[in-house]
């Protein structure tokens, strides 16, 4: 039986995702943020009003990730939580001066990279491409949830 060899659509996308944060890293060199500038936008967005699991299940991340993203971002002076009052258990994110200042130059990051990367690529190619990843993610669930766990091949 010959195997031919297939690479993983995964690696295509990381490749993709690499350039992507290559490029945007170089564009905000100059700012005193690092990294998650995603989860900083939306925090800077819902400033005072997004709870730590709130954020998670916007970026559709584990809450223990969360929890490492806001200590990195709250050590870096960006963010910060308080108790929210309606309900002790749950903590409030809030952006510090230092990100509110720098969230407009992310956010026009961000839009000059999408349309950096989407050049040439017409609207409705675009959303094409965003329902084939949906696709793709829903039939990724499916499969993983219809396979009996084993230990051997």
């Amino acid at each position: 039986m010959e195997v031919q060899l297939i690479e993983p659509i995964s690696r295509r996308l990381n490749r993709l995702g690499r350039d992507y944060l290559a490029a945007l890293h170089k564009h905000m060199e100059h700012l005193d943020v690092k990294n998650y500038y995603y989860p900083l936008t939306l925090i800077c967005y819902y400033d005072g009003q997004l709870t730590q699991k709130a954020l998670a299940e916007k970026l559709d991340t584990d809450k223990s990730i969360i929890v490492k993203i806001i200590d990195l971002l709250a050590h870096e002076g960006l963010v910060y939580r308080q108790v929210n009052p309606d309900d002790r258990r749950q903590h409030l994110l809030g952006a510090t001066e230092k990100a509110k200042k720098a969230f407009p130059h992310i956010v026009k990051v961000f839009e000059h990279m999408n349309s950096s990367a989407a050049k040439n690529i017409s609207a409705q190619d675009m959303e094409v491409f965003e329902r084939v990843l949906l696709k793709m993610k829903d039939n990724l669930v499916d499969f993983n949830a219809s396979i009996p766990v084993t230990k051997t091949l």
